[in-house]
């Protein structure tokens, strides 16, 4: 009994499908590795800004920065760990995967930012989200 065309196309997938599956690694170890190389670089990040508060110490106590500081100024858009700029950066280098330059990174901030100065308040308030009609009917409880 012959194999249709389609058929055979099917078993191929399969078998390079089972190939590649023993050749690369199982998903959750390579996002795990991500996850750690990641974390190393923020924490590289803050002990070269804890070392230099520590360097520009003048008499005063020295306010170490936090590495939940940084998550959390990363969160909420802040700069009050004085590095979450550069902590953003990292991250943002790390999503686009070395598609993007750092340079192409910064312009595309720098881009998104005049269009959000340049918008006139009432066309922003125009394009906010409402809820669809149907949603915002009264039931009829009958």
């Amino acid at each position: 009994m012959a194999l249709s065309n389609a058929e055979r196309q099917r078993r191929h997938r399969e078998r390079q499908k089972q190939k590649l599956a023993s050749i690369t690694p199982d998903i959750g170890v390579q996002y795990e590795n991500i996850g750690a190389d990641l974390r190393q670089k923020l924490y590289t990040l803050i002990e070269e800004e804890n070392a230099s508060r520590q360097r520009a110490v003048t008499g005063r106590p020295v306010e170490f920065t936090d590495f939940r500081r940084v998550i959390l100024d990363i969160a909420l858009n802040e700069n009050q760990s004085n590095i979450a700029d550069a902590a953003r950066m990292v991250l943002l280098k790390a999503l686009s995967m070395g598609e993007s330059s750092e340079k192409e990174i910064v312009e595309a901030q720098r881009l998104k930012a005049a269009r959000l100065s340049s918008r006139p308040e009432n066309r922003v308030a125009r394009e906010q989200v409402t809820p669809l009609p149907h949603y915002l009917r009264v039931p009829n409880f009958g």
